[in-house]
């Protein structure tokens, strides 16, 4: 394929994203990629319930639907992309899921070219099938799929985003304001479970600062958050909660921000992508995070088991630490307190 010549022909480009809201940073070296290839073509994203606020940070203007938990049979995908009216003559889909489901769906909307990696029955709705590459991460994948596509090999790409000190919010949304905010480090929870085995460790966690400022930033789970947090003691230190689902609000925090720390995946992202200093607390086995291959920095992560040794992970760095204050010496010194 000419794909040079078929670029001008191409003016309307739409994006199965992957399904887990974990996954959402991973897809982002594919979709910087893939807008620098179409500059002028205008991209459309599908993600599912919940996950679009994690595709608003991206460098260039797009439009993102979410697709309702209830839509998921083969039916309802049909009823969902019937009265998605504005997503109709797309001359290229992309199928960054791989499912059955997923490539039915670009068939549905008549995506002219529709482009995906071969997986069983998924092959019959699409035009253009590569071969599904094994054991390799969400990241790699997804942005192979656009090399083969355009026969075109990625140099040395690595994404982040740059800032912008001239965004602001609305004055009722700012949090601070006294034109010069305190230090403050952003706790990030969501996806939360198993409240009653995490009161000690918060407590431990908090026990270690003094006179610190926390701003506890849900976007889903307010109601076992707060009960979570009033069962812990934090010391003499301040805890604000808020309940966010803003892009502009998120950026103004993570710009005003000396750290965050998380409990989950996509926090983790958002926090990668913007250069924040993070910390993720994991509860179980690391299992298959995201390697961060394309972007500019690399995350820490502690692995906060019941019982055991906590353990930290930076990059090929792999070390123990004994107890919750030694976690804090850590956020600390990276935080800049």
């Amino acid at each position: 394929m000419d794909v040079e010549k078929n670029e001008q022909n191409i003016r309307k480009i739409l994006v199965k994203c992957p399904p887990h809201l974990e996954d959402s940073f991973n897809a982002y070296p594919f979709l910087v990629a893939l807008n620098e290839e179409f500059p002028y073509a205008e991209i459309n994203l599908i993600c599912e319930e919940n996950c679009s606020l994690a595709y608003s940070f991206l460098p260039f203007r797009t439009r993102v639907f979410e697709r309702p938990l209830k839509k998921k049979s083969l039916i309802q995908t049909h009823h969902f992309c019937a009265n998605l009216n504005e997503l109709f003559n797309i001359d290229l889909y992309f199928d960054l899921e791989n499912t059955f489901n997923s490539s039915f769906m670009g068939f549905n909307f008549r995506a002219r070219e529709r482009v995906g990696f071969g997986v069983k029955w998924n092959k019959l709705f699409l035009t253009k099938k590569y071969l599904h590459p094994e054991n390799m991460s969400i990241e790699k994948k997804c942005l192979k799929l656009l090399q083969q596509y355009t026969g075109k090999i990625e140099q040395e790409l690595k994404i982040h985003h740059v800032r912008d000190e001239g965004q602001q919010v609305e004055k009722n949304k700012q949090l601070f304001q006294e034109k010069e905010p305190p230090k403050f480090i952003m706790i990030m929870l969501d996806n939360f479970q198993n409240v009653s085995s995490q009161i000690q460790m918060w407590t431990n966690f908090f026990d270690s600062f003094q006179n610190q400022k926390f701003i506890i930033w849900t976007q889903l789970d307010e109601e076992l958050i707060s009960e979570l947090f009033s069962k812990v003691d934090l010391g003499g230190n301040n805890l604000y909660m808020h309940k966010g689902s803003d892009s502009k609000e998120l950026v103004y925090l993570l710009n005003k921000v000396q750290g965050v720390v998380s409990n989950n995946v996509w926090s983790e992202g958002l926090c990668n992508y913007f250069g924040i200093n993070s910390v993720l607390f994991l509860y179980d086995q690391l299992g298959n995070l995201p390697e961060y291959f394309y972007f500019l920095f690399k995350p820490h992560r502690f692995l906060v088991p019941k019982n055991g040794m906590i353990k930290y992970f930076f990059a090929d760095e792999e070390k123990e630490i004994g107890e919750m204050n030694q976690v804090v010496d850590h956020i600390y010194f990276n935080f800049k307190l």
